[in-house]
């Protein structure tokens, strides 16, 4: 540990009866097939005062503790806090290359060098889901260095500022605004649909680019997937509608309705599930058409319609990869109105039944929701928290749901207030503000501080209720 901070110290080197070994990012250090007997246990480190004991080195395992290190170098501190939030970030780390520094609880980092032979020096700063900065410093420069870090995973959007639908990623400070896809010219503002996968750099894009027709000459609406680290993209369907589900893993869930098929067609409609890390597509079910299709967690939920259909409609529930079908309720189901987090509300012609997330079947209602607009819950990476969007006195609300504690937060209230939302990782989210005067996307975060406009954007769509509401 650093002496000074009490902080781990990677890359001091450790030798013990014989054996060497290199600290790890936490500070740890295993001397391997050390000789037995006496021996002196060397700790060293550049810009720090070694230590040197005697020791006997036993059979099987022999823990040393903990060892503070003296610095004897030139410090350099900085302070890392979160952008949006303001907070300090721990478990940071400033690499100068000849030595390194992890910051504390408090965001300190006091990054400790032998005399620089140069007169500056660049130091790079790295903390997990935050984007790489890097710093050139003045030997001189004993000033403490204040940064603060914005996450490493850009948002996409769609603009038009070029005159054609361009799709750029951006972080959320401004910087790197980039453009990812060029427009055609070809796509209709009311089909764009852009959907980001929560964790990879991948991107789900309807729209009619390719200016594709079917042999009716009705423009068909195209599904690509956007690789946002090359720009690479992948065609996965050609159809008349394309509704995107949702995400689960590595797999994309969307339903396409068949180009060029008959309205009597039992198979117009296709549930599909497609690998982006495979390129494989699976059929999920298919029927006429689907009354209503809802994601929860990594289930979809569905209900086909009887018409023009050999079996007997009812609500079904089925993984995204095909496994683990189900039948939840043996009846035709109309609507899927999820109500809260864990509760579907399910319309039988003119009965009313709720089913509990989990349970066996849906019990009977005597009335019907007061409210008839399904929720769109849209999950965080790690499954802890889920946000969505309510309407209250004439205002877009963004909540947040705590899975733990099982209740709602409200992170903003504002007019305007609207779809797609999506994360950027664990703890940060982007909204859609669309009012007279802008349509924006905004980044805030859970763990405090004011909302920051990204950029002016184009009013695509992203995961929404089944298009019937």
């Amino acid at each position: 540990l650093d002496d000074s901070t009490k902080q781990p110290l990677k890359n001091v080197h450790v030798s013990l009866g014989g054996a060497t070994a290199v600290t790890d990012a936490e500070g740890n250090a295993t001397v391997k097939q050390a000789k037995l007997g006496p021996t002196i246990l060397t700790i060293e480190k550049s810009a720090f005062a070694p230590i040197s004991r005697a020791y006997t080195v036993g059979w099987g395992s022999n823990p040393q503790g903990s060892f503070n290190l003296t610095p004897t170098g030139i410090q350099y501190s900085f302070t890392i806090k979160d952008f949006l939030s303001g907070k300090p970030v721990s478990k940071v780390e400033a690499d100068s290359g000849e030595a390194s520094a992890i910051s504390d609880n408090n965001g300190l980092i006091k990054l400790t060098l032998e005399k620089p032979s140069e007169d500056s020096f660049t130091v790079t700063i790295k903390g997990d889901n935050y984007r790489q900065e890097q710093l050139t410093i003045n030997v001189s420069d004993k000033a403490a260095h204040d940064l603060k870090l914005v996450p490493s995973h850009k948002q996409t959007y769609i603009s038009k500022r070029s005159g054609k639908f361009d799709i750029y990623g951006v972080y959320i400070d401004g910087k790197e605004d980039k453009l990812v896809l060029a427009g055609t010219g070809s796509e209709r503002e009311n089909d764009l649909v852009l959907v980001p996968h929560p964790t990879d750099n991948v991107v789900a894009y309807v729209s009619t680019r390719a200016n594709q027709h079917n042999s009716d000459n009705f423009l068909l609406s195209n599904l690509i997937l956007i690789n946002t680290d090359t720009n690479a993209t992948t065609s996965i369907t050609a159809s008349e509608r394309v509704q995107i589900v949702g995400w689960s893993g590595d797999r994309l869930v969307y339903v396409q309705i068949a180009a060029g098929a008959s309205a009597n067609n039992p198979k117009r409609y296709r549930l599909m599930s497609y690998s982006y890390k495979d390129q494989t597509n699976k059929e999920l079910a298919s029927s006429n058409y689907f009354n209503d299709v809802v994601a929860v967690g990594d289930a979809i939920y569905y209900a086909p319609s009887s018409a023009y259909q050999s079996n007997k409609a009812a609500l079904y529930k089925v993984n995204a990869d095909g496994s683990n079908l189900q039948t939840i309720f043996n009846q035709e189901v109309w609507n899927i109105i999820r109500t809260s987090y864990d509760h579907l509300a399910l319309a039988v012609q003119q009965q009313w039944y709720d089913f509990k997330l989990g349970d066996k079947g849906p019990t009977k209602l005597n009335d019907a929701p007061a409210n008839q607009l399904p929720r769109v819950y849209i999950d965080s990476p790690d499954g802890k928290h889920s946000a969505w969007i309510d309407n209250r006195d004439g205002k877009g609300v963004l909540l947040n749901y705590d899975a733990n504690s099982k209740s709602d937060v409200v992170l903003k209230s504002q007019s305007g207030l609207t779809y797609p939302v999506a994360w950027l990782n664990d703890n940060i989210l982007v909204y859609r503000v669309k009012t007279d005067q802008e349509t924006a996307d905004y980044a805030i975060s859970l763990n405090g501080g004011d909302p920051v406009k990204i950029k002016d954007v184009t009013n695509a769509g992203g995961i929404d209720r089944w298009y019937y509401y």
